[in-house]
């Protein structure tokens, strides 16, 4: 069986790596012959810090599905068309916004370099802080602040684009149109009802809505609807997680 995690909130806390045991049973996963891949808001290079080295080679769907790596290659990346990256650039200096362009691996930003945000981005120096040029394939822009957060929403929508909201995050994600989650694990080749996900969020909606077998952490009241199981928030969490991993683990294998 596949089993798709998405990584913040779900199986990451705080922002802390994913713990050892959580980590082990995903390591068991993978002995017992399931596939394991991550789904993720970060772009790829983001998610290997929280990540065993030993983990590195899954499939990794970053930026909400703009990229997808494999075995430390990528093998797709749905870039934002270059006339709607202009006019998101133009949008967000109308409304003195300031956003950070996530490109295949390397990013663009502008704004404040003390934002909390920026800690979390290539916090091991794996990539780089580059310009735009006309040839720049920008897989995700994220809108980190701006002053009239209302207005610049209204010119969004009017564009052919892809939002992603954080029920944690006022940060607004923008992906080219048709990108999601499911969108990429059907590129990859993993069809509806054959994975099981774990998720927290509403970027993980059109995941839940094809999966197997959902398991939802916390409470979503729109991932709520769809799940096949729930998770609550607490300080044994992580068992949690652990003993739901065996339970499916068993079932999957014996599934005809």
């Amino acid at each position: 069986m596949n089993f798709i995690f998405d990584i913040d909130g779900t199986i990451c806390f705080k922002g802390e790596p994913v713990s050892q045991p959580i980590q082990d049973a995903l390591f068991k996963l993978r002995e017992q012959g399931h596939v394991v891949g991550f789904a993720s808001a970060r772009p790829c290079r983001d998610m290997l810090p929280v990540l065993n080295k030993q983990l590195h080679d899954c499939l990794m769907i970053g930026a909400n599905g703009a990229m997808t790596y494999y075995k430390h290659e990528l093998v797709q990346l749905h870039s934002i068309p270059p006339s709607i990256l202009e006019e998101l650039i133009s949008i967000s200096g109308a409304y003195k916004a300031s956003y950070l362009i996530d490109l295949a691996w390397d990013y663009h930003y502008t704004g404040d370099q003390n934002h909390p945000f920026l800690a979390k981005v290539d916090p091991e120096g794996r990539a780089a802080s580059v310009n735009l040029t006309p040839e720049t394939k920008a897989a995700k822009f994220l809108v980190t602040s701006c002053t009239e957060p209302a207005a610049l929403h209204q010119a969004l929508t009017a564009l052919p684009i892809s939002i992603h909201h954080h029920s944690d995050e006022e940060i607004v994600d923008i992906t080219a149109e048709g990108v999601d989650k499911m969108a990429a694990l059907r590129q990859f080749g993993i069809e509806e009802g054959q994975f099981i996900c774990f998720g927290n969020d509403t970027n993980d909606l059109p995941m839940f809505l094809h999966a197997a077998y959902s398991v939802m952490i916390g409470d979503h009241p729109e991932l709520h609807k769809l799940a096949s199981a729930q998770i609550n928030i607490g300080s044994n969490i992580e068992n949690q997680i652990v003993t739901m991993l065996s339970e499916l683990s068993t079932q999957a294998a014996i599934s005809p």
